[in-house]
């Protein structure tokens, strides 16, 4: 005997995108496209048991467009027959009173799916699948817990049934995310005995590990959020089989998540006219379906820096991919008579970046850090627009 499940996670639906705004629209819809895959892989293979390891929504804050497509989503899953169980993450999570509560709480209230929301302790909820007991058991993000710190640490996690499941938002100490330095670790010594499964999110890598009988999972985001993902080979989630000894049958199952590539092109003093140059090169990696980023570095001389445009650049190839980023931060000056040669100057742009991270560091409100981080990059672009190197 055995049950089947269906394990998403991280699908950070309704993005916060600055960076790609003449996309903006374009690019939350591609979050959407994958996360309707998922849906309309559950509706057609009728799983028992749908579980999403937290950051369904990208903030706490979604707009009530993809609100309203995920509660009538979810009705045609539960409809189906389907049992859907969430946690909240570091995204879609409240963080303080001020922010009221998560955006899953308003999904659970429709009866469509159930939200173990409690972030101090592991809720519980018991399904009888055919002639088995199902426990199945989770924790929300906790945007209390310290850096480096076990947010499972003394929190019970029940095995009380025919098979256990077991849901978490974190980085796990084997399967660090890229800031592992500065969040709270998970430790495999609180995972108690005869769990069959534990579906995690936070991770974006699709990786799993056994523990015994136990098997853990993180099925990775079904989008690219970031160029930090652009070597992940797929995106998707996981489809699996579990038994009274375990997981039976695992599937990672991929979906078209958008492709992104970056290169680095350094400038050289023997490169006569620089924007010519990156636009004649960026021609030959031309595809309308992908995300592409050009790292432009170099350190050239006044007259060589004179002849770079970026805004030139930009609209030549605009329409050439799906969205085109140019990161020109790393293009300077080289050193002339005129400038001190010490740390005591600094170029317009570096001296707003110092000021802005400043401002940053001090800010203890979230919402206002956020707020100052939007005022930051927007400042750098404006600034790099003017030629302020």
């Amino acid at each position: 005997m055995s049950i089947s499940i269906l394990h998403t996670a991280d699908n950070h639906l309704d993005p916060k995108i600055s960076r790609y705004r003449y996309r903006l629209m374009d690019r939350k819809r591609d979050f959407w496209s994958v996360f309707k895959e998922i849906i309309d892989y559950t509706l057609k293979y009728k799983p028992n048991i749908m579980l999403i390891s937290g950051d369904l929504f990208d903030r706490v804050d979604p707009r009530n467009p993809p609100r309203t497509k995920v509660i009538q989503a979810f009705r045609s899953i539960h409809e189906n027959g389907t049992k859907i169980f969430m946690i909240s993450g570091n995204h879609d999570g409240a963080k303080s009173i001020s922010e009221g509560m998560s955006p899953l709480s308003e999904i659970a209230a429709t009866g469509y799916a159930e939200f173990f929301s409690s972030v101090d302790e592991v809720e519980c909820k018991h399904i009888r699948i055919a002639d088995l007991d199902v426990c199945i058991s989770g924790i929300s993000y906790d945007h209390e817990a310290k850096i480096n710190s076990n947010p499972l640490e003394n929190k019970r996690i029940p095995v009380e049934g025919d098979i256990n499941i077991f849901m978490f938002h974190y980085s796990l100490e084997k399967f660090r995310s890229r800031y592992m330095y500065s969040e709270p670790i998970v430790f495999p010594s609180s995972f108690p005995k005869n769990l069959h499964y534990i579906a995690c999110g936070h991770v974006h890598r699709y990786m799993c590990k056994r523990y015994g009988e136990t098997l853990l999972c993180y099925p990775g985001s079904s989008e690219r959020l970031s160029f930090q993902e652009e070597r992940d080979r797929e995106k998707g989630f996981i489809y699996l089989e579990v038994g009274l000894n375990g997981v039976e049958k695992i599937n990672f199952i991929p979906v078209k998540a958008r492709p992104m590539k970056s290169i680095k092109i350094n400038i050289s003093e023997n490169i006569s006219n620089p924007s010519y140059y990156i636009v004649d090169l960026l021609n030959k990696y031309a595809n309308k379906n992908i995300i592409f980023r050009a790292v432009v570095e170099g350190e050239l001389s006044l007259e060589a820096l004179q002849k770079y445009d970026r805004n030139e650049i930009f609209r030549k190839l605009v329409d050439k991919f799906f969205i085109l980023d140019i990161v020109d931060d790393k293009l300077i000056l080289k050193n002339i008579d005129i400038i001190p040669p010490d740390d005591s100057y600094r170029s317009p742009i570096q001296e707003f970046k110092k000021y802005m991270e400043t401002l940053i560091e001090k800010e203890r409100d979230e919402e206002r850090k956020k707020l100052w981080e939007d005022v930051r990059e927007m400042g750098e672009r404006k600034l790099r627009e003017a030629g302020g190197f």
